[in-house]
Formats: structure tokens, C-alpha cells, sequence
């Protein structure tokens, strides 16, 4: 039962990031798309079984949660030019909100990265 949430909460991402990534390209990109990127790569390379703890839930509603904010900020954001940079352009707590996502994509990641399966007796 777990092991089909997880793997319904992993495809959701990875179909929500695909998404994004199609509806935000060039000029109007997504905040920390490299993040949600690594992130995703973690997660395809990660089998979800019976044995995979429950605690990769609360990583990955986190990361469906951040991904959702950026696509809002980028939405609310005037497009940028290229020569502007990646950060120009943003107000203070625009900044701030994006720091602080950087930090729990970069946990996340590592979270995942962390998580082993558990043998189950025999």
C-alpha cells in the first residue's frame, strides 16, 4: 500500500516538473530549475518497492509544494532577458522566498540520496 503512494507521489512530480518545464521555457524559466532537475534525476533512478521507508512521502510532497510555488513566482514574474541574468529583477523577499527553497531543494535531494531500503526478514 505505501509502496503505491510513494510511487504514485513520484510519477505526480515527475509529471508536474515535465509540465512546467513545457509551459516555462526561455525567457519566463522557472526558479531553481536545476534543483527540481537533480531532484528528478534522484527520483528516476530510485526504485519504489515494499521495502522503500515511508518517510520519502514528506520529501516528496515537499518538493511537489516548492515546485508549485516557483511556477506561481514565475507566473507573477515579468519575463526576463537572458543578459539580465538568472536573479535580476526580483524584489527582496522574492529573493529571501528563493534562498530558503534552494535550501530545502538541496535537502530534499539529499534526503534522497540518503534513503536506503530495508531488508525484511524472510
Amino acid at each position: 500500500m505505501s509502496a503505491d503512494h510513494l510511487q504514485f507521489l513520484k510519477n505526480k512530480f515527475i509529471e508536474d516538473l515535465e509540465e512546467a518545464e513545457e509551459e516555462h521555457t526561455g525567457e519566463n524559466e522557472i526558479p531553481l530549475l536545476s534543483h527540481f532537475l537533480l531532484i528528478r534525476g534522484v527520483l528516476k533512478a530510485k526504485e519504489i518497492t515494499s521495502s522503500t521507508p515511508i518517510c520519502l512521502k514528506n520529501c516528496l510532497y515537499d518538493a511537489m509544494s516548492a515546485l508549485e510555488d516557483c511556477v506561481v513566482l514565475s507566473e507573477q514574474h515579468e519575463p526576463r532577458k537572458k543578459k539580465d541574468g538568472p536573479m535580476r529583477g526580483y524584489t527582496l523577499a522574492e529573493h529571501w522566498f528563493m534562498y530558503r527553497t534552494k535550501r530545502l531543494l538541496l535537502r530534499i535531494q539529499r534526503k534522497l540520496g540518503q534513503v536506503h531500503h530495508h531488508q525484511l526478514p524472510p
